[in-house]
């Protein structure tokens, strides 16, 4: 499904999504016909071509869908003077919450109008991008086991989650971060680019996209009955003051060896062998700036 005006903003959806919500905003966006041209598209490879063969048609691209979709968009729009928007339909929408964005049309095509910009860093972990966060241990095994469910949604994402921990063991991790060189085992460790994994649990609390550093959290095995207490602090954006909780900063290549393989890259699940490498390429993306981020 598609619709093509000329306008010089572009909707793009993801239907995997959920088809429900996107059958709703199908219905506004009629009223939208000559602000915004749109297309509906799943497959990643079809996604990336299409992105390629319309970049000089657009000044604004807007991904429609979770991070997984924004991801796809971002890595097209690296380096160009095209801007990126979000229209959050995810389950989590970890970055558009961090960048202001709201499931709203109205105020999206009112931020458009304004036409204003804001420039972040994006991480490159081997030869993908990284918008938001990356990583291998809890929150990796959660998105292997979300991947796999047909019902998409937040109460799905937590049954997946509760399957995770329940299963969840600690693995062994080298990181090199500043010539620093640390090995030992680990429940997760993430590498972050903004705060938070998504529904505001702030992974990172002081982790900024356009400081020209990335953030990585190692997280110490702990009780399994403390695992309340670190959800609760992940909420609050507390969870820098745990004991099990060690951070590093860096804006130099860095490097993460494991065995375990299911790592996840903005909440895409994927396997990562042998030496994992982190880069940051600073300033190098466009975000729309929303009425929420106008004084930020």
């Amino acid at each position: 499904m598609h619709h093509f005006n000329n306008n010089k903003t572009l909707l793009i959806l993801n239907p995997r999504a959920g088809t429900r919500r996107l059958s709703n905003l199908m219905r506004l966006l009629k009223k939208f016909r000559n602000e915004f041209d749109y297309i509906n598209i799943s497959e990643i490879e079809d996604f990336r071509s299409f992105i390629k063969s319309k970049l000089d048609c657009y000044d604004t691209f807007i991904a429609v869908g979770g991070d997984g979709t924004v991801n796809s968009l971002a890595s097209s729009l690296l380096t160009t003077n095209k801007i990126l928007g979000v229209l959050p339909y995810g389950s989590g929408n970890g970055f558009a919450r961090e960048m202001g964005f709201k499931r709203n049309i109205r105020t999206l095509a009112e931020d458009v109008k304004r036409n204003e910009y804001f420039g972040i860093d994006v991480l490159k972990i081997n030869d993908s991008t990284c918008i938001n966060v990356a990583g291998v241990g809890i929150d990796s095994f959660v998105a292997h086991s979300f991947h796999k469910r047909k019902i998409r949604g937040l109460w799905s994402y937590g049954v997946s989650t509760i399957k995770a921990i329940r299963k969840l063991k600690p693995f062994e991790v080298s990181v090199r971060i500043n010539d620093t060189v640390i090995q030992d085992q680990f429940f997760m460790v993430s590498v972050a680019n903004t705060r938070q994994f998504g529904n505001d649990a702030f992974l990172a609390p002081h982790a900024k996209p356009d400081d020209g550093k990335y953030n990585v959290v190692l997280l110490k095995p702990f009780p399994k009955y403390l695992l309340p207490v670190f959800l609760f602090m992940l909420l609050n954006g507390t969870a820098k003051e745990s004991d099990y909780v060690r951070y590093l900063e860096s804006e130099n290549p860095g490097t993460i060896f494991t065995d375990e393989t299911r790592f996840h890259i903005d909440g895409e699940p994927l396997h990562l062998t042998g030496e994992i490498k982190i880069e940051i390429l600073k300033n190098s993306l466009r975000i729309l700036k929303t009425a929420n981020k106008k004084n930020s």
